[in-house]
C-alpha cells in the first residue's frame, strides 16, 4: 500500500481529524509511511507544540525545522509550500502518495510537476472509519443527550404557546415562529459546547420539504417538524434526531401518517443487523407505507409527495457518511452507526418524520438515542 497523505484543516476534514485527533483551523500535512507505517504531521511553529501534545502521531514536525534542513540542501533555493512538502516527502524516500478524492486538483498538479504523484482513493478514505469503535459510540450518545436536550427546549417552548382565533400559535402575546424555537435550541446547544447545524423547525405545508428550515409563524393543529443535528466542539462527533409535533389536536390525516412513520421506523428496527441490505430495509418500509395508503410519486401538481428520501445515513464525524440506508445497496455491518428516519410528505399536508440513531450489532441494533416519541401537545 502506498503512503497516505492529506493536507487540509482537520476543522474542515473528518479524515484528517480522525487520522491525528488534532483540530486546527489552518491547513497541516498529515502523512502515513507506505504499509501501514509510522505517521507524520507536519505543521507551523504557532500550532506545534499543541500538536506535540495531543496529536496521535508517531512524529511532529515544525515546517520551520524542515525549511531550515532544505536550506543546508539546497543554499541558493527558497521552496514555496508546494516545495517544502516534496522535499520532506522526497526526504523519506516517497515518490507516490495517496490522497482523498477531495485533495486539492491545484496542490495535486504542483506535486506531479515536482516528481511526486498524487493518487486519489475512492471514498472512504479510511474504511475503518464505518465501523465505530466503543469509544466513538460513546462519543455519539453524548452528542445524542445534548442534541435531545436541544429539542426539549424546542418542544417545551412550543408546548407554552396559546392557540388563537385564527388557529395560530402565540407566546406571551406575539406569534411564535419557527425563528423563535430555532433560536431557543441552538443556545441550549451551544451552552452545551455544541455547534448547531441548519436547525429545522418546519411548520405546516413548510414541512412538504424535507430541508426546508422554516420560517414565520406556526399554525396550531398541524404538523411541526423539529430536525436538531449539532456537532459537538470538543469531540468533532455530531448528534442527529428528528421529531414532529402538533401543538393542540392534529387532523387525523396528519394522526395515520405519524403512526405509519413510527411504525415503519420501528420495522427498520426490526430488520436492522449485520448483513442486512439498506436497500431491503428501506424498500420494505416503503411497501409498508403504500400499503398504509401513503403512495410515493410526482403528485398531480408536479411535486413529489410520499417518502422520497432514504431511511438513513452513517453518523459520526461527519452528518452524512457512509454507509446508507436508500435505494443505493449497501450492506449494513457491526458497528455501524446510522440514523433511522422515515418521513412521509405531502403539500397539502405537510411533513411527518421520525429520527432515531442506532448501532447496529450481530443479532440486531441499538438505539442510542434516548428520546420520548409523541405528537400531540394538548392542554
Amino acid at each position: 500500500m502506498n503512503a497516505r497523505l492529506i493536507y487540509a484543516a482537520s476543522e474542515h476534514s473528518a479524515n484528517l481529524f480522525y487520522a491525528t485527533r488534532f483540530f486546527a483551523p489552518d491547513p497541516f500535512l498529515y502523512l502515513q509511511e507506505a504499509d501501514g507505517g509510522a505517521t507524520h504531521l507536519c505543521t507551523t511553529s504557532l500550532e506545534v507544540d499543541r500538536a506535540r501534545r495531543t496529536a496521535r502521531v508517531d512524529h511532529v514536525h515544525d515546517w520551520a525545522d524542515i525549511r531550515a534542513q532544505s536550506k543546508i540542501i539546497f543554499p541558493q533555493r527558497v521552496l514555496d509550500e508546494t516545495g517544502l512538502i516534496v522535499f520532506f516527502l522526497k526526504q523519506l524516500g516517497i515518490h507516490t502518495v495517496d490522497v482523498p478524492s477531495s485533495f486539492p486538483l491545484g496542490l495535486a498538479r504542483k506535486l506531479d510537476e515536482l516528481g511526486i504523484k498524487a493518487e486519489p482513493v475512492p471514498d472512504p478514505f479510511w474504511p475503518q472509519r464505518t465501523i465505530k469503535t466503543d469509544e466513538e459510540i460513546a462519543l455519539i450518545e453524548a452528542a445524542l443527550r445534548i442534541t435531545a436536550r436541544g429539542m426539549n427546549a424546542g418542544i417545551q417552548l412550543i408546548r407554552q404557546a396559546t392557540i388563537d382565533s385564527d388557529s395560530m400559535l402565540r407566546l406571551n402575546g406575539a406569534p411564535l415562529t419557527s425563528e423563535q424555537v430555532r433560536g431557543e435550541i441552538n443556545a441550549q446547544l451551544v451552552r452545551e459546547g455544541a455547534m448547531p447545524g441548519h436547525t429545522i423547525v418546519a411548520g405546516g405545508t413548510q414541512g412538504a420539504d424535507p430541508h426546508e428550515e422554516g420560517h414565520g409563524p406556526l399554525p396550531a393543529h398541524a404538523p411541526i417538524i423539529l430536525d436538531v443535528f449539532p456537532r459537538v466542539m470538543a469531540t468533532g462527533y455530531w448528534g442527529d434526531m428528528t421529531r414532529t409535533v402538533c401543538r393542540g389536536r392534529a387532523p387525523e390525516r396528519v394522526r395515520r401518517a405519524w403512526e405509519a412513520v413510527r411504525q415503519g421506523q420501528e420495522l427498520a428496527f426490526s430488520l436492522i443487523r449485520n448483513g442486512v441490505s439498506g436497500k431491503n430495509v428501506h424498500d420494505a418500509i416503503t411497501q409498508q407505507f403504500t400499503e398504509a395508503g401513503f403512495v410515493t410519486g410526482i403528485l398531480p401538481n408536479g411535486r413529489q409527495g410520499g417518502f422520497f428520501h432514504g431511511t438513513g445515513h452513517g453518523l459520526g464525524l461527519e452528518i452524512h457518511e457512509s454507509p446508507g440506508i436508500g435505494n443505493k445497496d449497501q450492506t449494513l455491518a457491526t458497528g455501524h452507526v446510522v440514523t433511522v428516519e422515515p418521513g412521509l410528505y405531502y403539500p397539502d399536508m405537510g411533513g411527518v418524520r421520525i429520527e432515531d440513531v442506532i448501532v447496529v450489532e450481530p443479532e440486531g441494533c441499538r438505539n442510542l438515542t434516548v428520546q420520548e416519541k409523541f405528537l400531540e401537545l394538548v392542554d
